[in-house]
């Protein structure tokens, strides 16, 4: 049976068609056609066992005439041909418990018989599973990563408020307690695992690059090098071309507000 992760995750009660060999619904399992009367078997005497004489010994056996019933079928059901067993569809609604695996299988009476049911659980496009804990992606700004904020990610039950804390480091993961696929072997739910995605910017305007190479004269901790930067310990920097020409701040020019500044240019 195919499901989707969803289905999987949450449980469903699907209408599934199985075929199965099952009492007859013609004949009702008689084995003749309908208004038609059966004989009474004079080889075993209605009994269903015969008599067999072999030598000094005596054995009872199953009666080969009528085959044990003690009647015998002169008009047989055109469904089943006397069997009162037939192949047949049926419909049947299959109560999918929440957080089945793919490829795990369960025995469900259907009639008088039982079938078993391999679930093949499709993938989702947005979430990740492990256990009965999922994993999911977040893609932020780089200002949310630098200053924190708040963004909305796809839960499995509802959309998720998720707090970033100021600093986060890309898939850096947020445990969301609770949030996960229904435990199957024991009680409690599993977690919500986002992992978080910065998403840099290819292109920026004059005045977002200007505040980056600001931003880049200040760090001390860099390996290598910036473009239009030449020395970032010092905040010694170069005219780029891509800068357009035009000013950046200076050294002196309220560092102590860049942050807001940088805040306010990814926000607008």
């Amino acid at each position: 049976m195919d499901l989707t992760f969803n289905q999987a995750a949450k449980g469903v009660n699907k209408e599934f068609t199985v075929n199965i060999t099952d009492t007859c619904e013609r004949c009702d399992g008689k084995g003749n056609e309908p208004g038609t009367k059966v004989q009474h078997c004079h080889y075993c005497g209605g009994s269903g066992m015969e008599t067999i004489n072999t030598g000094p010994f005596v054995m009872r056996s199953t009666c080969r005439r009528c085959g044990g019933r003690g009647t015998i079928i002169t008009t047989p059901c055109v469904v089943c041909r006397g069997t009162g067993q037939a192949k047949q569809k049926k419909k049947v609604v299959i109560p999918v418990p929440a957080g089945v695996e793919d490829g795990q299988t369960v025995r469900m009476p259907v009639g008088k018989r039982e079938i078993f049911i391999t679930f093949r659980v499709q993938k989702s496009p947005v979430f990740r599973r492990d256990g009965a804990d999922i994993h999911s992606d977040l893609f932020i700004s780089i200002a949310q990563a630098i200053l924190g904020g708040t963004a909305r990610a796809q839960g499995l039950y509802e959309t998720i408020n998720v707090t970033i804390p100021p600093g986060i480091q890309t898939d850096q993961k947020i445990r969301m307690s609770g949030k996960g696929i229904p435990r199957i072997n024991s009680y409690g739910y599993g977690d919500h695992y986002i992992h978080v995605k910065i998403r840099v910017p290819k292109r920026l305007t004059s005045r977002q690059h200007s505040l980056m190479l600001s931003y880049a004269e200040d760090e001390t901790d860099v390996e290598g090098t910036v473009n239009g930067v030449t020395n970032t310990s010092t905040g010694g920097s170069t005219m780029d071309s891509s800068t357009g020409g035009k000013a950046r701040p200076e050294d002196g020019e309220d560092k102590e507000g860049f942050l807001s500044k940088l805040k306010k240019m990814f926000t607008s």
